[in-house]
């Protein structure tokens, strides 16, 4: 983690403290990933950072984001690229990524993951913030792709996200899935995790070649994990079923569904 980062709350913290009177607060620094928290001087504007005097922004009480401390400025985690508005939103546990006002978080999914304890070699894609494979990388070694290259540079930030950079049972490739699954041998892997955003944005992702091409590299008893999002639920189609029947005829011999959790395991 290059910067420090804070939440819209230490920010509303840090300013109730200087119209306190007090002279320094106890914050976290990254968001409560180590668990630390430092002692931070005040002055009538904002916080004194590395012998730097840097302005707190005004932040609404509903305002929830994350803020980078830079060298001398205090900067949300909110950027535009490609059409889309990439934002890191604080939450009691760790940040979750936003597209477009569009939540990314899968808790249950990623819960479901932790819980399998899977095992062997993970293909997983996309990587998002990294929290499925770093679950995966408990008990298994994982190749995880992304192919957005905000979403990556949103790793780099979010302290959560940094067993991405350095764990060894995690190797992490930049690429679209579509193309780099076609260089892994056949039965490479014994699970494969596919989260891939929407339909409308992911390309070849959900398409039945990429699917066939998981089933070629993935081994004879191994288990796909498939986070499928609700998608055109309002014209009455049922995307995940159309998706575990694409996978059973591709042959997937079986195909469980979660629908609250929205997600799909099919088993070779």
């Amino acid at each position: 983690m290059e910067f420090p980062i804070l939440s819209s709350e230490d920010l509303r913290n840090i300013t109730a403290a200087i119209l306190a009177g007090k002279k320094e607060v106890l914050l976290s620094l990254d968001l409560g990933y180590s668990g630390k928290k430092e002692k931070v001087e005040l002055y009538d504007q904002g916080i004194i950072y590395d012998k730097q005097f840097i302005e707190i922004p005004s932040v609404r009480e509903d305002d929830k984001s994350c803020y980078l401390v830079l060298a001398d400025v205090i900067e949300k985690v909110q950027y535009s690229s490609g059409g889309g508005v990439y934002k890191l939103v604080p939450t009691s546990f760790r940040p979750i990524l936003q597209i477009s006002g569009t939540s990314m978080h899968k808790q249950s999914f990623i819960e479901r993951v932790d819980k399998d304890k899977l095992w062997g070699k993970v293909l997983d894609s996309g990587t998002g913030l990294g929290y499925t494979a770093i679950a995966a990388s408990k008990s298994a070694k994982v190749i995880t792709i992304e192919v957005d290259e905000m979403v990556s540079q949103l790793q780099k930030i979010n302290p959560y996200s940094q067993e991405l950079f350095d764990n060894d049972n995690i190797k992490l490739v930049e690429g679209d899935l579509v193309d780099e699954i076609k260089k892994f041998p056949n039965l490479e892997f014994n699970f494969i995790i596919l989260d891939g955003g929407t339909p409308k944005s992911s390309g070849e992702f959900f398409s039945a070649k990429n699917y066939e091409q998981a089933f070629r590299v993935l081994k004879f008893g191994g288990k796909l994990y498939h986070y499928v999002p609700n998608y055109h639920v309002e014209r009455g189609t049922d995307f995940a079923e159309n998706i575990s029947t694409t996978l059973k005829k591709i042959g997937f011999r079986k195909v469980e569904r979660d629908k609250e959790g929205s997600y799909l395991i099919a088993t070779k």
